[in-house]
């Protein structure tokens, strides 16, 4: 006999109308009920995904809407397109943990048992032979925001950039980072930005001219970054509110001028040579990935960026990329007047060598040239060029990484390596793996030693509500009990949503002293915010984990208010 589970989840979008979603598992029968099956020799999937697209509002299915399946740790990633009904399936696939991600025009992308806009999706608990449907996603209508860009003079400007931003936090800093699509704006001065989630967000105008690209001028006439209703600080801005499907006309700005400055000098290779390619100045912190037109490096290594208004940029030179290739750059703050002189002397990459080290007894489950090594910044503070490839490990398990000098971390390079984590990097003997190294021009590294781990930790569990009842729509949270630890990479706070069954699951993270909680919401990344999990200790149990440990905790469920 097949045995059929069946659960409705409710999809609630903030300030928007409820959908259900209805998810029928079919199991095989003689399956067993288990944990998803060891990955580490992949054989063909043998499990169906199926589903329905619909439109939130009036519950009509999405013809032609995007679905995606992921599953980092089986480096699955898949699409497919509905069909007239607004039908979707995924066949053959492994057993695991998946996402599964729609999106179409117009409307909010959404995942599987997201609940609010920037949470993260349920997770579908999928085993082998087994048949998924009704894996179903009602799409919302996603916010329009339409207006005019202006200059001083009320005349319109073409070709701005405008964006919506909002505070989102990385590395446990807050930082202001796009949050939908870009728009320019048409020959009168018009944007339309559209597909927005629900909640409040910064307006952003920046004219990057593009046309100026390689020609000089003597103009100093230009225009800040301008944030609604018109400042070039964000501290002053006014902050725009949008709910499920609003549209808000007239949305209109006037661009701050400001005088511009350019920034002039040379750049050289380690030999002193001039280089060739071009420079471009990328204002610090910067995440956005348009940063306005680059110069071209001349025959004698001179170079002349001009149109920047005042901020701090990391000047960068951008040529072919490839791990050989040699890189300059150094920090430069424009302040309104023109700075010169500044001499970009490029440096070799630095050569990184060193083994990666594997329990003998799990050796031969690890093909080495699987494995691919890295360096990444400690830090991340802005958009980095030219980032030099990764490295793949040779079978005698030694490796060679190419990386710019400063504060780098070894890392995995490419998707993740399934079944397997980095325990620790040593450099000299010294643990490294969060530190990094400070990475010395022209000083080649050595004696550097990347423990890898099949033995992955693993927390798991359910969440009661405080009659008892088992709930299935919560974030549990785990954080290190050392604060110093809240800015590493995310390595030692991580965050979990329910599968089907309501049980969250936390896999690799690191031996240590944790806390854990479950909130009934928790708003986009502010589980990231050192402050945030400083107020939640109180509501947190306490626990420890042993290296490859598998624990089981049953959580009571919190409230954010209270």
């Amino acid at each position: 006999m097949v045995r059929v589970a069946s659960f409705v989840v409710a999809v609630l979008l903030a300030a928007g109308s409820a959908a259900s979603q209805q998810v029928v598992f079919q199991t095989m029968p003689g399956v067993p009920q288990g944990p998803a099956r060891d990955t580490s020799q992949q054989k063909p999937g043998t499990a169906i995904v199926r589903g329905r697209v619909f439109a939130a509002d009036n519950g009509q299915p999405l013809r032609k809407a995007q679905v995606r399946i992921t599953a980092p740790e089986l480096r699955e990633n898949r699409l497919t397109t509905t069909d007239a009904e607004g039908r979707y399936e995924f066949k053959e696939l492994l057993a695991g943990r998946y996402t599964v991600t729609a999106s179409k025009g117009s409307y909010v992308t959404l995942s599987y048992g997201q609940t609010r806009p920037l949470e993260p999706g349920k997770p579908l608990e999928i085993l082998d032979k087994q048949t998924v449907e009704k894996v179903d996603l009602m799409l919302p209508r996603g916010g329009v925001i339409t207006g005019r860009v202006v200059d001083e003079f009320g005349d319109p400007v073409s070709d701005v950039m405008v964006s919506v931003q909002r505070y989102q936090f990385m590395q446990g800093r807050r930082r202001l980072m796009p949050a939908g699509r870009n728009g320019m704006t048409n020959d009168v001065g018009e944007f339309r930005l559209f597909a927005i989630p629900p909640g409040q967000y910064y307006l952003s105008a920046t004219l990057r001219n593009m046309m100026g690209f390689g020609a000089e001028s003597d103009d100093r006439s230009g225009y800040s970054p301008t944030y609604f209703p018109g400042t070039p600080n964000v501290a002053e801005a006014q902050r725009v509110t949008i709910r499920v499907g609003q549209i808000l006309s007239d949305i209109n700005m006037a661009l701050v001028p400001t005088r511009t400055a350019r920034i002039s000098g040379t750049a050289v290779d380690s030999q002193g040579r001039p280089m060739s390619g071009m420079v471009m100045a990328v204002p610090k912190g910067e995440f956005m990935g348009m940063f306005g037109p680059p110069a071209q490096i001349r025959p004698d290594g001179s170079f002349s960026i001009g149109g920047l208004s005042p901020n701090t940029y990391t000047v960068q030179v951008m040529g072919p990329s490839g791990p050989d290739n040699e890189y300059a750059s150094a920090e430069v703050t424009v302040s309104g007047d023109d700075v010169t002189a500044v001499q970009l002397v490029a440096t070799k990459p630095i050569l990184v060598a060193g083994r990666v080290i594997v329990d003998p007894a799990a050796a031969s489950s690890l093909r080495p040239s699987s494995v691919r090594l890295m360096a990444q910044p400690a830090v991340m503070d802005g958009m980095m060029i030219n980032m030099l490839p990764p490295s793949t490990v040779s079978d005698d398990f030694g490796f060679e990484v190419k990386t710019r000098p400063g504060k780098m971390r070894l890392a995995f390079g490419g998707p993740p390596l399934p079944g397997w984590s980095i325990r620790a990097v040593r450099y000299h003997g010294e643990d490294v793996t969060d530190s990094g190294i400070d990475f010395r021009p022209g000083e080649n590294v050595s004696d550097v030693e990347v423990e890898l781990t099949n033995r992955m930790s693993d927390v798991s569990g359910l969440v009661t509500n405080g009659r008892g009842d088992a709930v299935k729509d919560y974030t549990v949270i785990a954080f290190a009990q050392d604060r110093d630890r809240w800015t590493i990479a995310n390595r030692y706070v991580r965050n979990a949503r329910p599968d089907q069954d309501g049980r969250f699951k936390l896999t690799g993270l690191p031996p240590g002293d944790y806390f854990v909680v479950a909130l009934d919401s928790v708003d986009g990344t502010e589980w990231m915010d050192p402050e945030f999990l400083d107020s939640i200790k109180t509501k947190a149990s306490s626990f420890s984990l042993g290296d490859g440990e598998t624990k089981t905790l049953d959580l009571k469920l919190n409230t954010t208010s209270s």
